[in-house]
């Protein structure tokens, strides 16, 4: 009887632990389902996350496109804008010229090949005294765009650009250049530091242009120190460097041609005094 009561209690042990695993078994199931389920959810989730930000990639890529293609018709716009008034001015340049001309062969039946100033403007006494007091439009045009004179042109801003780089004389009648001068304006103009052949062409381009106007000199500190090249020029010829004289004249027009450097119409005026 007891056997029985044993084997009675133990089958029904086995059966509650069958349940048991059974029950958890179904939860494990339901949990492993749960799972993919959330799984795929992530995967669709990730999926959407993955097509927007594709699409954000494209809309910055149209936009920095569209910056891109904006900054290119503004400066199409503004260069265009820039030749517009340079033809006004250019347009403006040749009746003032005319009206010279027509003044002078009313006064002096001279004839001449060469074109004249008019009576009130003072003629260049160097091409850095004419090219500075052009319009520089033209002249960068001349210089940079049909000569690929880079360095000349460099020179010219360097000299007009004195009041800024140029050392003032103690007697504070002219400036003088030294070389470390160059260098330091050219490191404005160009915005970084130039090479030391860049600053000898700029300093022999600037003695050229310069001609008498622009002298080269020796300067010495102390006996100590060795003697420095230096290009000199007076305050008034500096000062005349500023003054815009042919800026309403069209000097530089193609086909105009130069002797010695200087466009002959502004040494004509001397050499009929002369």
């Amino acid at each position: 009887m007891s056997t029985e009561a044993t084997t009675t209690d133990s089958d029904d042990v086995q059966s509650t632990t069958i349940q048991t695993l059974t029950k958890e078994l179904q939860a494990l199931r339901s949990r492993v389902e749960s799972l993919e389920t959330e799984n795929e959810t992530l995967k669709r989730r990730v999926e959407i996350q993955s097509d927007q930000i594709d699409k954000l990639e494209d809309r910055v890529d149209k936009d920095d496109q569209t910056r891109t293609d904006l900054a290119k018709n503004t400066s199409e716009a503004k260069s265009a804008a820039e030749e517009a008034k340079e033809i006004a001015c250019s347009a403006s340049a040749k009746a003032c010229q005319v009206e010279a001309m027509l003044e002078e062969s009313e006064s002096d039946k001279t004839t001449s090949e060469t074109p004249q100033l008019p009576g009130d403007v003072e003629p260049s006494t160097s091409p850095l005294d004419f090219f500075a007091n052009c319009r520089q439009y033209k002249v960068k045009k001349r210089f940079i765009d049909e000569r690929s004179e880079q360095n000349t042109y460099r020179a010219l801003l360097v000299a007009t650009r004195w009041e800024e780089f140029a050392t003032k004389r103690s007697t504070g009648d002219g400036v003088f250049f030294t070389r470390d001068d160059v260098r330091q304006a050219l490191t404005a103009i160009m915005g970084e530091q130039p090479h030391g052949t860049t600053i000898t062409r700029v300093l022999e381009a600037m003695s050229e242009l310069g001609g008498s106007d622009l002298e080269e000199r020796t300067r010495q500190v102390s006996p100590k120190q060795p003697p420095k090249e230096i290009l000199t020029m007076d305050l008034e010829t500096a000062t005349g460097l500023l003054e815009d004289r042919y800026c309403h004249l069209d000097l530089l027009e193609e086909g105009v041609t130069s002797a010695g450097g200087v466009t002959p119409v502004v040494t004509q005026s001397e050499a009929r005094t002369a």
